[in-house]
């Protein structure tokens, strides 16, 4: 995985009639092909919020546009503001012609097709290959349906496709499976990019319930456009034994009739599931909504939904965007036999049914319904669980398939959520502050070297954010010029904590943050001034610094505020000195061929040692600093990464020398760590293999780790807590949130260089 940095061009884009919204000069295209709302089809709500998250996450710099499939010539659909095209599916001079115009157009970077064999024109879509055939920029292709036993014409179709796609996405692990088996062909392109989910609030059913006028009722639903393959009827006919059990329980069965099965058969279906429900005596159990359901109404349902029944009986379904929306909002799932069902449906979420068996219906019904505390842990944990199947961090992985790379932009809701009056809060319980654990000096001096560095490249007013954080620090700071790092919450005092740990590392980190403050001048005078005041007052107790860690940010303050503080400049220099000495001694006392470090064993936070000491070298023109930097850089970078991904030192046990390391869990401050160091190193040495572990590293949080699921959150703007074997800590605390920012505004300084 990659990120996208986009290289604009200044040519102007020629004027074409068939757009029916405004170009902004400029702007990098992607343009998105497939059907869209108001079109009813699956692939068309996929394919919109897929957009909308993308042009989230890209920002204001990339224009996101649709060419849209029509049914026919006919089809007089009043599309939104970001439909630039319209194509009649079954003319295949329109796909050319929408081909040619994007090769022509120098803005268009690529495209991402949703592809479905029905929605194309021609004998299995065969029309989509006209298109490709013409168009010559990069392709996505995200395929819907992978068939393991497919037809001679639809084998020829696909693999046109597969030969002509840059990148292709499926939904699932078994349609990766499935689609390399088939089509060796297409080994080396495949991602497995899981169907999105939006974003909302986890709640129980009862609040949705009272609105829709369901409070005494258990609460069975389905949605989704209505066709024989839904399989709804063997639900029908399992609910006489549920109902039996439970008599309250109602069945929704939500949503119209699929567009295209209306055209064929109108409403047989439908009327047939109707005629069933009067032959079972179940008109009072079973409510039809024949309507296609905003997205707030359906989430609506869905909050009122005990449980939630996904009936296809279609053996060859990769994904249902329904289940993912059900277990996305925090309800338990009944689901039968399909590919995703069996990779994302656990015991913990809900349960499995074979196809067309109303009798296994039933039994797992009574089952689930009779336990409403199991229930109610199902519904959460299918909540958790699926966090980092949000359309945001789905919009990510889909950006990072082009080839160039692009910052997600600033986002500072999450630091202005977890900031109260006082300061920044120490940890979340998912993406709300929890209070009751109060602050630290620690996170709120990381959180005011963000604000400064933010200062000159954002229009974002921080100043706000930046009065507390460092008034923080100064309310940390002792009579004696000393600093606490554990203040309580309620009542804004030193904790118990400040006795019993070491918080060396905490003053050191503030006095880097108060560096970083006197250091910038596009600042307030009066903030300049505050953080002299509070620096100065510290500087004596400076002296008795002397972990590792400690020392190195103490390098790392005083080398940055030489020039601002010119009255005590010898005696920094000193102490710059006294304490690279201290690290380059612990360095020759530790390191043997195999192993060239500072000590026996890597940590926690491990790249501010020697990115300490060529920030040393480069301030002192000592050499031994630099090269005792570099060497103990190297090692470091061998032991951290792979060819293609970082890995951090896993937290649950430090790695000690000649034993196994470990690899969970992965927390954000130790990827941040190594990025300051590399852009550091990059921006001394101008070696630019630096650079590119950098970016490399970078991309720990957006995904590309161990477990292949992005930390950062783009909807909150937050970062998860860390990587453990088997999942992400979904609590977004302040340490994650400030090393994620820090990343980030580091790799803006150098991803042009």
């Amino acid at each position: 995985m990659g990120f996208l940095v986009p290289s604009f061009r200044n040519s102007a884009r020629p004027q074409d009639k068939e757009y029916n919204c405004k170009y902004i000069k400029n702007k990098q295209t992607i343009v998105f092909i497939g059907t869209y709302p108001p079109r009813e089809c699956g692939i068309a709500t996929f394919n919109q919020d897929l957009l909308v998250s993308s042009q989230q996450f890209l920002g204001s710099n990339i224009s996101c546009k649709v060419a849209a499939m029509n049914f026919s010539s006919l089809d007089t659909y009043i599309y939104p503001h970001e439909v630039a095209w319209e194509i009649d599916q079954n003319n295949k001079n329109e796909h050319i012609s929408l081909a040619k115009k994007l090769n022509q157009d120098p803005h268009v970077s690529g495209v991402i097709i949703q592809h479905e064999y029905g929605i194309y024109g021609g004998l299995d879509g065969k029309n989509i290959l006209d298109f490709l055939d013409t168009y010559g920029k990069p392709v996505v292709v995200t395929l819907h349906t992978v068939l393991p036993d497919p037809t001679h014409h639809m084998r020829q179709v696909t693999t046109k496709i597969i030969s002509r796609a840059n990148n292709l996405v499926v939904l699932t692990e078994s349609s990766k499976h499935i689609l390399e088996t088939v089509y060796p062909e297409s080994i080396g392109k495949v991602h497995v990019i899981p169907h999105g989910i939006h974003p909302t609030t986890f709640t129980s059913t009862i609040t949705a319930k009272k609105k829709l006028k369901f409070t005494r009722n258990i609460i069975l639903s389905t949605f989704g456009l209505l066709s024989r393959d839904k399989g709804i009827e063997y639900v029908i006919q399992a609910l006489p034994k549920v109902i039996k059990k439970h008599p309250s329980t109602k069945y929704l069965i939500l949503g119209g009739t699929h567009p295209l099965v209306r055209r064929t058969e109108g409403e047989a279906y439908r009327n047939e599931l109707a005629a069933l429900v009067t032959k079972l005596k179940l008109k009072q159990h079973v409510k039809f909504y024949d309507q296609y359901l905003s997205l707030k109404d359906l989430f609506e349902f869905l909050k009122a939904t005990d449980i939630y029944i996904s009936t296809s009986i279609n053996p060859h379904q990769a994904v249902s965007g329904t289940l993912s929306y059900a277990l996305g909002a925090g309800r338990a799932v009944v689901s039968t036999t399909f590919a995703q069902a069996k990779e994302i449906v656990t015991k913990g979420s809900g349960s499995l049914v074979p196809m067309k068996d109303p009798k296994a219906y039933s039994q797992i019904l009574n089952h689930l319904l009779s336990d409403k505390d199991a229930l109610s842990r199902m519904h959460r944990q299918a909540y958790e669980v699926t966090r980092p199947m949000l359309w945001t961090n789905v919009a990510a992985q889909y950006s990072s398939l082009f080839t160039q790379n692009y910052l997600p932009p600033i986002n500072l809701k999450h630091l202005q959520n977890m900031t109260d009056e006082f300061g920044l809060f120490q940890f979340a319980h998912l993406d709300k502050p929890d209070k009751k654990f109060g602050y630290t000096l620690d996170d709120n001096s990381r959180a005011l070297i963000v604000c400064s560095r933010l200062s000159s490249t954002t229009t974002q007013n921080i100043n706000h954010l930046t009065n507390i954080y460092l008034h923080f620090i100064q309310k940390c700071q002792q009579s004696d010029g000393s600093f606490i790092n554990y203040i309580d919450h309620q009542h804004k005092t030193a904790t118990n904590q400040n006795q019993h740990e070491d918080i060396e590392d905490s003053t050191a980190r503030a006095l880097w943050a108060l560096a970083e403050i006197i250091s910038n001048p596009q600042l307030d005078q009066k903030l300049t001034a505050l953080a002299k005041t509070i620096f100065v007052r510290a500087l004596p107790r400076s002296k008795h610094i002397s972990h590792l860690r400690a020392s190195a940010f103490t390098i790392k303050a005083f080398s940055q505020i030489l020039p601002f503080i010119s009255e005590f400049k010898k005696e920094l220099l000193n102490e710059i000195r006294i304490k690279s000495d201290l690290l380059v001694q612990k360095f020759s006392q530790n390191s043997v061929k195999s192993w060239q470090w500072f000590d026996d064993y890597l940590s926690y936070n491990n790249a501010i040692l020697p990115e300490s000491l060529i920030i040393a070298g480069h301030i002192t023109s000592s050499p031994k600093y630099t090269k005792t930097g570099i060497t103990a850089l190297s090692f470091l970078i061998k032991k951290t990464f792979s060819s293609k991904m970082y890995l951090p030192i896993g937290q649950s046990d430090w790695y000690k020398q000649d034993k196994k390391r470990s690899k969970f869990d992965q927390q954000p401050e130790d990827p941040a760590s190594m990025i300051l160091a590399l852009v550091t190193a990059f921006k001394i040495t101008e070696d630019k293999t630096y650079q590119q572990l950098s970016i490399v590293c970078f991309n720990w949080f957006l995904g590309n780790n161990s477990l292949q699921l992005p930390l950062y959150n783009y909807q909150t703007g937050g970062c998860y807590d860390g990587l453990q074997p088997d999942r992400v800590n979904l609590n977004q605390g302040a340490e994650s949130l400030v090393s994620y920012l820090l990343s980030r505004l580091a790799i803006a300084e150098i991803i042009s260089s």
